[in-house]
């Protein structure tokens, strides 16, 4: 009887697989291809894929594995399930989904929508399970199953139509399903700390920030410097630069309070980060109606004037983009990825260009980023319209007259003034398939995963109002806003709470 047990037991041990420490994601986890999910389009919530893919894989988290690529995350990851679906999902076998992030999310909507093929995404047949890391496969074309935006694919008809967008965009969507209004993420005014503290001095002289406040603190909250919206307008817009290029105007800068230019830094126009700065400062596409026409288009890098220079960090160049110096007047950087963006901006404390080059126009620098991105050394961010969005004020005593408001709290998660709905620079994601998915219910648990705040709680993103199924700003005060527009950044935000 003990050796028919121990026989057993052999033989039970050689039937397991031996999975391999490196090989595709079927020799590693036992994943089909039939059970590959291709999601393109925007980062923001890549982030928190390991939790969303935990909620529909039985088992949960612990049974997810996520999956650089490359040993980055700059153009997307992989995540698998090494189960299967819970009971009454899609899969009975481990399965994985592929992110994308390259090219932000215009990705996820064209190719979508006309199901073209992309490049760039996880090797799935080259991984290693024990780095955690797939290589990157840029000459397999692949069609994605669905895609994720920052903006809603309306914006980026719009666009398209306003000529902000030179890519095509198709525009017969009916065998595309549309889900928006889910959830959403904030967006910020980034600034170098040059600029930042040039601010700070104008606003302290003009009594704008109080007298106790010293030029250098850089905490969020009540010494933080605030840009209005018509000023960053005055920035992106296409048609005229004399309120940021002092050498144009003759007078300081009203930003700084002297003659140095303030640089742009922006992302490519195929970004969603790009496509909202257009939304909420241009009124592009929105206002793109007859007679009204009260839309206006972003400054880009303009090669036909001479100036322009592309970088292309895969040559050896320090960031990928496109540069225009406009003549020595000021620069304008379009960032491939949020990280060239940002570095254009840190660069610029030092006087140097994007690409880490000594010129002559300054310290000052300013762009538009997603607050699922901290501050960090070289940059900071500002309020805009006088309401920080990663800083919030703080009841701390009462008078007869009400309550006192004297004291600020620091916002790691950077959202709480969005979900109060006090700063409105915030759209809503969409998600995006064709109608006829094989993966249908998948993608429908992942969407609604994305939108419940117990499963993603990742900085700057925010669930939308769904009384309907729980998911109320009272019930989660700091994730869940206090109403919605329905998907639709070109509509206003209306309360609920």
């Amino acid at each position: 009887m003990k050796l028919t047990r121990i026989a057993l037991a052999v033989a039970a041990v050689a039937a397991t697989p031996a999975f391999a420490a490196t090989g595709s994601l079927t020799a590693l986890y036992g994943v089909p291809a039939s059970n590959l999910v291709y999601v393109s389009g925007a980062s923001a919530l890549s982030g928190s894929l390991a939790a969303v893919v935990g909620t529909v894989c039985d088992g949960g988290s612990a049974n997810v594995k996520v999956l650089t690529i490359g040993g980055s995350t700059s153009d997307g990851r992989v995540a698998v399930c090494t189960t299967k679906s819970p009971a009454g999902g899609q899969f009975a076998q481990p399965f994985a989904v592929v992110k994308r992030d390259t090219d932000g999310s215009f990705a996820g909507v064209g190719p979508v929508i006309a199901q073209t093929a992309l490049t760039k995404w996880a090797d799935v047949n080259s991984c290693d399970d024990v780095a955690l890391s797939c290589a990157l496969d840029s000459s397999t074309a692949i069609v994605p199953n669905a895609g994720l935006t920052d903006v809603d694919s309306k914006v980026w008809i719009g666009l398209r139509k306003t000529n902000a967008l030179s890519q095509p965009v198709p525009t017969t969507t009916g065998n595309t399903t549309f889900n928006g209004g889910f959830a959403g993420q904030g967006f910020g005014v980034m600034a170098s700390e040059e600029l930042y503290k040039a601010m700070q001095t104008v606003q302290i002289n003009d009594g704008r920030l109080p007298g106790s406040c010293t030029v250098g603190d850089l905490t969020p909250g009540q010494c933080q410097p605030s840009i209005a919206k018509e000023e960053y307008a005055a920035i992106a817009d296409d048609s005229g630069f004399n309120y940021v290029t002092s050498l144009l105007s003759g007078a300081n800068n009203p930003l700084t309070g002297d003659m140095n230019p303030v640089n742009l830094c922006r992302r490519v126009e195929t970004s969603g980060t790009q496509a909202s700065s257009n939304v909420y400062f241009l009124a592009n596409p929105c206002a793109n109606a007859n007679p009204t026409l009260g839309f206006k288009n972003p400054r880009k890098a303009d090669f036909a004037g001479g100036t322009a220079v592309a970088f292309d960090s895969s040559n050896g160049d320090k960031v990928t983009g496109n540069y225009d110096d406009l003549g020595g007047i000021f620069g304008v950087f379009e960032g491939s990825g949020t990280g060239d963006a940002r570095n254009c901006v840190i660069r610029r404390n030092g006087g140097k260009n994007p690409n880490d080059v000594a010129d002559a126009l300054g310290t000052y620098a300013i762009g538009w980023i997603s607050l699922e991105n901290a501050p960090a050394a070289g940059w900071k961010l500002l309020k805009l319209d006088g309401v920080s969005p990663n800083a919030y004020q703080v009841v701390v005593g009462s008078a007869e007259d009400g309550a006192v408001v004297d004291g600020w709290a620091q916002d790691s998660t950077q959202r709480i003034t969005t979900v109060r709905g006090l700063y409105d620079a915030a759209p809503e994601l969409e998600m995006l398939w064709p109608k006829a998915s094989g993966f249908k219910t998948f993608l429908e648990d992942l969407r609604d995963a994305f939108g419940n705040p117990v499963a993603v709680n990742t900085r700057g993103i925010f669930q939308a109002n769904k009384p309907s199924l729980g998911f109320t700003h009272a019930d989660f005060p700091t994730q869940v806003h206090k109403g919605t527009r329905n998907g639709n950044f070109c509509a206003p935000q209306i309360l609920a709470e």
